[in-house]
């Protein structure tokens, strides 16, 4: 029973906590041969870089509220983009210059 009492309080402490502002994102981008791909994370990573396409599953952290980015622009044809934030809806794109973006919020479940 004593342990019961004393975990009790951690537990309430735990949950008035901060709101975490760190959160997981992965994108995957379909299509074929070479593109310029552009990323920006608020409070992490931002980079640009040539890939080669399909891109599977990478991921990254955003440290921050703010909007993640992901602009591909295939050397020919069409590309298309996948981004998931957390638990979020997966955003998708289509095109010669493929774009996902979503806003980090204070909403954002993570």
């Amino acid at each position: 029973m004593k342990k019961l009492l004393l975990l009790i309080p951690v537990l309430a402490l735990t949950a008035c906590g901060p709101k975490s502002y760190t959160y997981e994102a992965f994108y995957d981008i379909e299509g074929t041969g070479k593109a310029q791909l552009t990323l920006t994370v608020p409070g992490g990573d931002s980079r640009s870089e040539t890939v080669d396409l399909p891109v599977k599953n990478v991921g990254m952290l955003a440290n921050a509220l703010g909007k993640v980015t992901l602009v591909v622009k295939p050397e020919s044809g069409r590309a298309t983009c996948k981004l998931r934030v957390e638990k979020e809806e997966e955003i998708t794109n289509s095109g010669a210059e493929a774009k996902c973006e979503y806003d980090i919020t204070e909403s954002t479940d993570n």
